[in-house]
């Protein structure tokens, strides 16, 4: 039995990629971790009514689905299979209790214009606000830090996230920040109270490594530089309750470790803050 509490922790499934959705879910409950970040292939792998029963059956309860599909198509057709596909992740979204679906949007296009990326960006999003609302699920915005501008997401900031939110409303959209992506932000902190206890509908944690390898080389919690008692500080003054999600690319690391291992060391690391409301530093 763990010495913390972790009713506010989930584990992003792509910590732990080995296993499939079935595994993850045991080998998460296991440990005494009900929370889960579902990721969409690993959902499609599964199924959905399969992993839906699984998912009570373990008492398990989901952060976000991620990711969506990249809306960076500069063709027509192309453009909009990508927006009806968003539309397939976001029923899947509500199908497995989902709160949000992490929208990962896509880096520049073929067209080399990132202003023209922006656009679409914004355009699918307000395509889209009304069928997320529609299904009760909202479009969870990660501004992604700026080295994934050219292939994974041209959304790279918390500030460009937030006005985007304010565009679409509190119903269809709110904030996922991610330590990773935004630590290094001199806006952070204040894009954090701009949001709101309420706009915030997940919270990310890793850590930053130095030297970082490559574009997936992060961080368990404590191995870097992020300071997480003053992000976790900055969360309690504006009354944050909603998931953390520990989060891990790792190539060079964790990937390759024993997922258990990886699972226990995460509750070490990371127990400390994800309960109840802390002291600032």
């Amino acid at each position: 039995m763990s010495q913390f509490d972790l009713s506010r922790f989930a584990i992003n499934q792509i910590t732990t990629p080995k296993w499939t959705l079935a595994e993850a879910i045991e080998g998460y409950a296991r440990q005494g971790v009900h929370g889960i970040a579902v990721w969409r292939q690993y959902l499609d792998d599964y199924g959905v009514k399969a992993a839906v029963k699984h998912l009570h059956a373990a008492d398990m309860w989901v952060a976000s689905l991620c990711t969506s599909a990249w809306v960076n198509q500069t063709d027509a057709a192309g453009y909009r299979q990508a927006l009806d596909e968003n539309r397939r992740i976001i029923d899947q979204a509500a199908a497995i209790g989902a709160p949000c679906v992490v929208m990962v949007v896509g880096g520049v296009g073929s067209d080399k214009d990132l202003y023209a990326q922006h656009r679409r960006i914004h355009d699918a999003l307000e395509e889209l606000a009304p069928y997320a609302t529609a299904a009760g699920v909202k479009l969870g915005l990660e501004p992604l830090h700026p080295m994934y501008c050219g292939d994974r997401s041209a959304l790279n900031l918390i500030t460009h996230a937030n006005d985007l939110i304010d565009e679409l409303g509190d119903k269809a959209s709110g904030l996922v920040a991610d330590v990773y992506h935004c630590w290094w932000d001199p806006n952070f902190e204040q894009q954090l109270k701009r949001a709101g206890k309420d706009r915030i509908v997940t919270f990310h944690y890793c850590d930053w490594l130095v030297p970082t390898r490559n574009l997936r080389d992060r961080g368990m919690v404590g191995d870097g530089v992020v300071n997480f008692a003053q992000i976790r500080g900055w969360l309690d003054e504006i009354g944050y309750d909603g998931p953390f999600e520990l989060e891990i690319f790792s190539e060079l690391d964790w990937w390759e470790r024993d997922h258990h291992e990886t699972v226990q060391i995460a509750i070490e690391r990371c127990g400390p803050y994800v309960g109840p409301r802390i002291a600032r530093p």
